[in-house]
């Protein structure tokens, strides 16, 4: 494992950053999240997992806060990308079974997004939001082609489910 996290270090660019601070100053999740703090913190998540190494990779929670808008990567004089750590990071700890911060889509089965995320977005979107929020890009395509052909005229098969 500690090859695995030798290899994000540089291909990331983590040990690279110089503690600037651009990457928190910009960071949507200060005025999203009420539980916002500097471990969540692109740079002090950087700094946890430079300290810690593979814990903070894979098991901790506050990897899956990141909402991957890109700002921080984007800002970073020295060219740290931490999105891309990021993601990779989280499937990486799905794969390896750390799913109680991860939500499913429930098509399909395949990782969609972090559990505090959808948490938040539900609040602030209500039922309007759980299709976008519960299936993944593919199974939402399909999901609306079957309510699509069940709309057109001599469609209509008995038996047919339409999720």
């Amino acid at each position: 494992m500690a090859e695995v996290l030798e290899q994000a270090i540089q291909r990331y660019g983590l040990s690279l950053c110089v503690d600037c601070g651009k990457c928190v100053a910009v960071c949507p999740m200060g005025e999203i999240f009420d539980d916002f703090c500097y471990e969540v913190s692109p740079r002090g998540v950087i700094e946890a997992v430079l300290i810690e190494g593979e814990e903070a990779m894979l098991g901790a929670s506050q990897l899956w806060f990141c909402l991957p808008c890109d700002l921080c990567s984007s800002l970073c004089p020295a060219g740290v990308r931490f999105r891309d750590f990021v993601e990779a990071s989280r499937l990486l700890a799905v794969q390896r079974g750390v799913k109680e911060q991860a939500q499913f889509c429930r098509g399909c089965g395949s990782y969609l997004w972090p559990a505090h995320t959808v948490g938040y977005l539900k609040g602030k979107l209500g039922e309007a939001a759980e299709v976008s929020l519960t299936l993944c890009p593919r199974c939402r395509r399909y999901a609306f082609g079957s309510v699509a052909k069940a709309q057109m005229p001599g469609s209509h098969r008995p038996g047919v489910e339409i999720p």
